[in-house]
């Protein structure tokens, strides 16, 4: 890759609620309501992604040093392809929802009106600058929103493309790109949206949180964690170093569903470590330093962050060790540690380095994952026992999990991504992104005329005529006792004998009333 993508420049900050003014002027006008102007956005979107995929490859060399088939996969096709399904899906996402009520409201005929928000604020992330800005301004388009983009500026090449794509190719009234670093990011956050998207750290969480807290502005929060592996002994330990060190080594581990560390049982442990070593050499067989699909750390301060953390480790490094500033390259590196005391076990890694820890007991691994962290981002299980995988998923919790394998969950555009706790909150990608960019707005079309007779019971004055209708109309009994425990009907225990499906228990409640008949039907006659 040898094209060279200078960085944009700033944003004057003087402009910056010159702009968002005239993002919700254009909002206000109702032009991102229509449903065909929104295709006409995506439609657009596709094809800038589609045109500059050579400069995107490109950027994601110079930033990240990513081969191009992991660019292409993780940030150019995977886009492509979200759009594509999103336009198939849009009609459907946006129509009207009638809602199940009780026997009052729904004469009103109540349903659920899917709306925009308004202007929102994207505010993405630098190891997949492309993915992590534009998806959740997929949704936000479909969503009927017009946009501010703030992308990484630490990816600068990439930040040069996403600006240039969005630019070039969108309604410039819509949506609008802020390039900068702090101050444009502090001017950005002083104004008010309808709606704030950040990917990044929980540092930086917790300001963007706070500055859309002082206008009620609500956030999805995408974040990290130290996410565990959870290796059993009834694991697939080769399986399972195979699918580790492919989770570990994307992206050099800049990814915030990364596994961080694993938990391994003592019998386990030789093979898993012997595994991983022998894997990565057929990963990168000419060495990894060497290959071409092997990513850098993106800038100088993460490299020796990463590096620094290697050097202060108490444990004993397995695999892997080796540093070059020069290149900003850090080998895939494995550490047996103690404890979760160790410098590796404080925070998250994002880099290419995992720790991990030796213990049996599966309950004891379920407590010491909780401990470092109770709700990271990712949590990954192996086990070729579902009950065990069930009962640590019972007794854990997580942004997302995947059992047997790694980053699995998060590799596909139709399903939720977020967070929980110190993770994140909310999620987004295809149909639960333009939701999470919607207002769910209850409507209710009351009728008139004959229906005020119905209606009479609601106004003053308060007869006790009107309660005892109100009363026969809409109170419901409860089919539960004082001790909190359910009462099951005759109906109901007949519907229960035996279990069974549905339809085993309608032939079964048949053949039950039909019996009782004829029980009856004996006893008068005889």
């Amino acid at each position: 890759m040898s094209k060279t993508i200078s960085p944009p420049p700033a944003t004057p900050i003087n402009e910056i609620p010159t702009t968002i003014a005239r993002l919700r002027t254009t909002f206000q006008s109702h032009r991102t309501r229509s449903v065909e102007w929104r295709k006409q956005q995506l439609r657009k979107l596709w094809w800038g992604l589609h045109d500059n995929e050579n400069d995107i490859s490109a950027a994601l060399w110079q930033d990240l040093k990513k081969s191009e088939h992991e660019a292409l996969q993780s940030d150019g096709i995977w886009l492509k392809n979200a759009i594509i399904d999103a336009l198939g899906d849009i009609d459907n996402w946006v129509k009207e929802v009638p809602v199940t009520a009780d026997l009052l409201a729904k004469a009103g005929s109540p349903t659920i009106r899917k709306e925009p928000l308004g202007v929102v604020l994207i505010i993405g992330a630098y190891n997949y600058p492309f993915q992590l800005t534009l998806g959740p301004l997929l949704g936000a388009i479909a969503a009927g929103n017009c946009a501010v983009i703030k992308p990484s500026e630490i990816s600068q090449a990439s930040c040069a493309i996403v600006t240039k794509i969005i630019t070039e190719y969108l309604d410039p009234d819509a949506f609008a790109v802020v390039n900068g670093v702090i101050p444009e990011t502090t001017k950005l956050l002083e104004q008010k949206f309808d709606k704030i998207c950040y990917t990044g750290n929980g540092v930086v969480g917790r300001i963007v949180a706070a500055a859309a807290a002082k206008h009620l502005t609500p956030t999805i929060l995408e974040l990290g964690g130290l996410n565990p592996v959870i290796i059993t002994k009834n694991a697939d330990v080769k399986l399972a170093a195979r699918r580790v060190c492919w989770g570990k080594s994307l992206n050099a581990g800049q990814v915030c569903l990364s596994p961080d560390y694993a938990i391994v049982p003592a019998s386990k442990e030789n093979e898993f470590i012997s595994t991983m070593a022998a894997t990565w050499r057929k990963f990168y067989p000419n060495g990894v330093q060497a290959s071409a699909d092997y990513p850098r750390i993106v800038n100088d301060r993460h490299f020796n962050r990463i590096k620094n953390l290697i050097e202060t480790t108490s444990g004993e490094i397995k695999i892997g060790g080796q540093t070059d500033e020069s290149e900003k390259y850090i080998d895939l590196t494995v550490v047996k540690v103690k404890d979760e005391n160790d410098a590796l076990m404080k925070e998250e890694i994002f880099g290419p380095v995992m720790p991990y820890v030796v213990i049996d007991d599966v309950d004891d691994a379920i407590e010491f994952a909780n401990r470092v962290s109770d709700t990271p981002l990712a949590l990954y299980i192996f086990t070729t026992d579902k009950k065990e995988a069930n009962y640590i998923l019972g007794r854990t919790r997580s942004g997302g999990a995947t059992v047997n394998d790694t980053i699995w969950h998060g590799a596909s555009h139709k399903l939720p991504f977020g967070g929980v706790g110190e993770s994140g909150m909310g999620s987004y990608r295809d149909k639960f992104g333009f939701d999470a960019f919607s207002h769910h707005r209850t409507t209710v079309r009351q009728a008139g005329g004959w229906f005020e007779m119905v209606l009479d019971a609601r106004y003053p004055p308060y007869l006790p005529s009107k309660l005892a209708q109100y009363r026969m109309l809409l109170e419901k009994k409860p089919n539960f006792g004082r001790d909190g425990k359910a009462r099951v009907s005759w109906f109901g225990w007949l519907f229960s004998l035996g279990g069974g499906d549905k339809k085993t228990v309608v032939v079964k409640y048949v053949a039950t009333i039909l019996g009782m008949i004829y029980f009856l039907r004996i006893l008068f006659l005889s």
